[in-house]
């Protein structure tokens, strides 16, 4: 008797070990460097200020970069859904399409889905901006 208690403790313990975070323990308080946006891949020597990023705030605060421009705003997310809502942002022009391209992206978000350590912001299931941690 005593053996099959601790086959089942010990298999509960294993269990929970193996649980994975949710997604809210994955993602909030880290910087996630955008490393794709709608199918493009982004290269950092092209962004005089650094990739875009999003930081996504225990408070449901959001800030980030768009690569030249920061911006602050909220998210919502419950479960796997995901809304975004960048509220202000500074004005300075930039060059290229990167930054239209990241707010498009941004506006079309409607899930998440983490990938090992990438995380994929999803249009329900199509892939519009993908994101790693930033490492210091």
């Amino acid at each position: 008797m005593l053996k099959l208690l601790f086959v089942f403790i010990c298999s509960i313990l294993i269990l929970n070990a193996c649980n994975p975070a949710s997604l809210s323990e994955q993602i909030i308080g880290k910087e996630w460097q955008v490393t794709s946006l709608i199918g493009k891949t982004l290269n950092p020597n092209d962004m005089k200020n650094g990739l875009p990023f999003l930081n996504f705030s225990e408070n449901g605060k959001l800030f980030g970069s768009t690569g030249c421009n920061s911006f602050t705003g909220v998210f919502k997310l419950d479960g796997a859904k995901l809304s975004l809502n960048p509220e202000g942002m500074t004005k300075m022009m930039c060059p290229g399409n990167t930054e239209q391209d990241f707010l498009d992206a941004i506006n079309q978000v409607t899930n998440v889905k983490m990938d090992g350590n990438k995380l994929n912001l999803l249009n329900r299931s199509n892939t519009v901006m993908s994101l790693k941690p930033k490492t210091k």
